[in-house]
């Protein structure tokens, strides 16, 4: 009888500690969504909940009009959305990868190299070195920051080609190069895995991993709210930058602790 009392004792404790943990929306970039999957997984007094296909511009607006309670940019913040009081806090940096198919010879391409390829002004992987097959090129949709970030980075001004392919949702991007073994494409490191069939090819001489530091195509992580944070997910966000949210966010980005 002691054992069933201290049973239903402990299941009344849960209860209630599940009863007393509210939800917290999270809506925005898919990329800071895989960092906030991972914390909901360590982080046991709220519940998250994630809405990741507006990406980074779907954060920003739902954060600046209060529509959830977390807003995520894998960039910097249009000026507009803090304007109309959504407030940033950096949690991280990210890199973004140009990633090819593994059987792919090629491991390294220059920002010249790069620039053209996606631009369609190199068209065959044998104008790099490559074997003599024409170049699939793919990338994510407009409201993702990847897209854009890249484009700042490696385009420099230039358009992305007229036949180049768009891939939607970002998580996409991985298997559909891993599955042509002309393709390439732009992604953040944080859908990479050491089996998911794609290599990430360093850039002027500079591995592509997160632990370099000199990596040349990197962005901001933010979590926003519409004011300054308050309540549960002022909570989470403390936790997110304090030194046990921290090593969450070193399993796939740099941190900032």
């Amino acid at each position: 009888m002691k054992l069933v009392r201290q049973a239903l004792i402990g299941s009344m404790l849960l209860s209630a500690s599940l009863a007393s943990a509210g939800t917290i929306n999270y809506e925005g970039s898919s990329t800071v969504g895989k960092f906030i999957a991972d914390a909901s997984e360590a982080y046991t007094e709220s519940q998250l909940v994630l809405k990741t296909r507006t990406e980074s511009s779907g954060g920003e607006r739902c954060a600046a009009s209060g529509k959830c309670d977390l807003g995520g940019v894998a960039r910097g913040v249009n000026q507009q959305y803090l304007d109309e009081g959504a407030t940033p806090t950096l949690i991280g940096k990210d890199a973004i990868a140009a990633v090819v198919n593994s059987a792919n010879p090629i491991k390294e391409l220059s920002s010249e190299q790069l620039k053209g390829i996606f631009s369609k002004q190199i068209t065959n992987w044998s104008e790099v070195g490559g074997n003599d097959l024409a170049i699939n090129v793919y990338i994510v949709k407009k409201g993702s920051a990847t897209r854009k970030v890249f484009a700042k980075h490696v385009l420099a001004g230039t358009g992305y080609g007229d036949a180049v392919e768009v891939i939607t949702p970002d998580a996409k991007m991985v298997p559909t190069v891993s599955r042509d073994p002309a393709g390439i494409g732009q992604i953040s490191f944080a859908f990479l895995s050491d089996d998911s069939g794609v290599v990430p090819v360093a850039v002027d001489g500079q591995a592509a991993t997160v632990e370099n530091s000199n990596y040349p195509i990197t962005r901001p992580l933010y979590l926003l709210t519409k004011g300054a944070p308050a309540g549960e997910t002022k909570a989470f966000i403390d936790w997110a930058i304090s030194a046990q949210g921290q090593q969450i966010v070193k399993q796939r980005f740099v941190g900032i602790k």
